[in-house]
């Protein structure tokens, strides 16, 4: 499986769109979200266009209604807002899920995760520590000038970094 992973939305679904475009031409099937849409309105676009596809989302520190975003999540068939760390399993793979660098360089270090997933720091980072893969897709923002996201082959238990072909103004 193929799993879209992105980050930093800060309320930017013009790049969403294409980005999500992009995810579905590589074959992602499942998307996971690591937190900082910001607004209720920005994630409820979130789940529109992740449509019918599981979607595994956390918050961010600029997530500013977690609650009404948990129930946006919980009224919709495919999307799940977990707790700002959550440790999940799909397609074989536990996955370590946070906006926070902490917890996934904890999980990575601790050896209880085939892949810590993270978002904060805009960079687009890909890298192992042991034997687990510690990734964090970048941003869909634009402030740092990349905008970009992760696609994660669950099989091969590599992720690619992609950029999408525009400048964030």
């Amino acid at each position: 499986m193929k799993i879209g992973i992105f980050s930093d939305l800060h309320n930017r679904t013009d790049h969403l769109e294409p980005a999500m475009h992009r995810m579905r031409l590589l074959g992602c099937g499942h998307f996971i979200f690591l937190g900082d849409c910001t607004t209720p309105e920005s994630f409820r676009r979130l789940i529109e266009l992740t449509e019918d596809f599981p979607l595994d989302a956390v918050p961010g520190n600029n997530d500013y209604d977690v609650e009404t975003m948990r129930r946006m999540a919980a009224s919709s068939p495919a999307a799940r807002l977990h707790p700002e760390h959550a440790l999940i399993t799909r397609y074989g793979m536990k996955l370590s899920l946070s906006h926070y660098p902490k917890y996934a360089l904890r999980e990575a270090r601790s050896g209880n995760a085939d892949a810590a997933l993270y978002g904060h720091t805009h960079q687009a980072v890909s890298e192992r520590c042991g034997g687990c893969l510690l990734a964090n897709p970048g941003e869909l923002q634009g402030r740092t000038g990349r905008i970009g996201f992760g696609v994660l082959d669950t099989d091969t238990r590599i992720i690619n970094l992609h950029n999408l072909d525009f400048y964030a103004p």
